[in-house]
This record gives structure tokens, sequence and C-alpha cells, in this order.
């Protein structure tokens, strides 16, 4: 089903150890981001893709980028499930570029853990970019941690996973945790933090280094 913001349909929290991530930073001035995402919308809209999904975000407090395309799949099931023509492709690439200034930041990644929930009410997101020296220890202490505060969640989600490719300042890893407002989130990633799971988190994640964090918003997805 397509709609602005498509609720994936997942009745399960799991692990994906598949899936692929592609995210695609872009630079918007204020003005155009209607364009862009009238873009985005008028291309995705008409497609279908094997697996996975397509979403544009919006992006606060990084520099030179505003805006992201964040695309999800197996990469064994990767791609469109339509055929569609060349030239369709080239008009919608042809279409951004007049409004896209010079940006930084996009990378490739899998996931190592997602928990799913009521996306369409959680589309506010905190990201955080981190350099993990023990990346098989990090990983376990934290899927153990994010099963343990699942009850304090509930519908909100959470995800961890290891960067691929890209030129992120020597990160290694990536986590996010989604809620309903900014608001929501602070006040959620407060209570979080003064829990038992997180302070056993703490003690046995090993050496790790936050290499920045940023806000991401839902704005448009289709499957």
């Amino acid at each position: 089903m397509k709609k602005l913001i498509f609720l994936l349909l997942f009745s399960l929290t799991f692990s994906l150890s598949a899936q692929s991530i592609r995210v695609y930073n872009l630079n918007v001035a204020p003005e155009d981001a209607a364009s862009v995402g009238n873009l985005f919308k008028e291309y995705h809209e008409n497609g279908k893709r094997k697996s996975g999904s397509v979403i544009l975000q919006r992006v606060r407090f990084q520099n030179h980028v505003t805006h992201r395309v964040l695309l999800t799949g197996d990469p064994n099931n990767w791609g469109s499930a339509i055929e569609r023509p060349e030239s369709d492709w080239r008009a919608y690439l042809r279409g951004t570029r007049a409004f896209r200034k010079p940006s930084t930041g996009s990378y490739t990644a899998r996931s190592a853990y997602w928990k799913n929930g009521d996306r369409e009410k959680y589309h506010i997101g905190q990201q955080w970019l981190i350099r993990v020296e023990d990346p098989k220890k990090y990983a376990a202490a934290w899927i153990k941690f994010a099963k343990a505060i699942e009850p304090m969640i509930g519908d909100r989600m959470m995800g961890l996973g290891s960067i691929s490719m890209g030129d992120l300042d020597g990160a290694t890893h990536y986590t996010v945790f989604y809620g309903e407002s900014m608001n929501d989130l602070e006040i959620t990633l407060n209570k979080i933090r003064n829990s038992k799971a997180y302070e056993e988190f703490s003690k046995t994640r090993g050496e790790n280094e936050i290499i920045k964090s940023f806000a991401v918003e839902d704005l448009l997805s289709y499957n």
C-alpha cells in the first residue's frame, strides 16, 4: 500500500542481520525542499521495491545536510519489482540535481538489530555514529540492552548496524532511536539512561566513542 508515511508491516521484533541500508545525504535550500519532496513522491509512488523501503527524511543538526534518502532491503532481493524505463530514473536525477548543493556523510551499512514499532506515530529519531573498539562485544551488550528496555519504550523503534562504506570520521557503527517528537525523544532517552539496563550496558559494551549525533524525521516512505 502506498501512503505518505508508510507503516512497515512487521509483526515481531527481530534481528535483521541480512538487511542492507544505503543512505544518500542531500543539502537542499529551504525554498527548494518542497520541490525535492514532490519529485521524490512522483518517482517512488509509482514504483514497488522487491524488499524493504525507500524513505525521504529531514535531517537536523548536521552541517551541509538537510535531507537524506534512506534505502533498506534484502541484498539478495534488492531493487525495483517493476520494470521501469531508464529515462524515468534519469529524469528524476536531473530534476533533483537542480536543487541539490554539495553534501557529505553518505554511507552504506548492514543492520544488526531492529526493533520495529509504530513508525507512523514515532517518526522522529536521533541517530548516533559511533567508533567501536570490539564490534562483537558492543553488539552483544547493545542487543541485550535493547531487549531489556522494550517494556519501557513501547512501540518506539530502535536499531543498531555496522557501517560498510562511507567517510564518517572513523565511525564503525550507528544506533538510532525513534520517538513521537523531539521532546518525547529527550524524555524517553533520559528515562533509559537512568535505568539498570543502561547502567549494565555502559559497563559491558567496551571502549567506544560517539563521533556525532543528529535528528531525522520521516517525510515520505514507500515500499
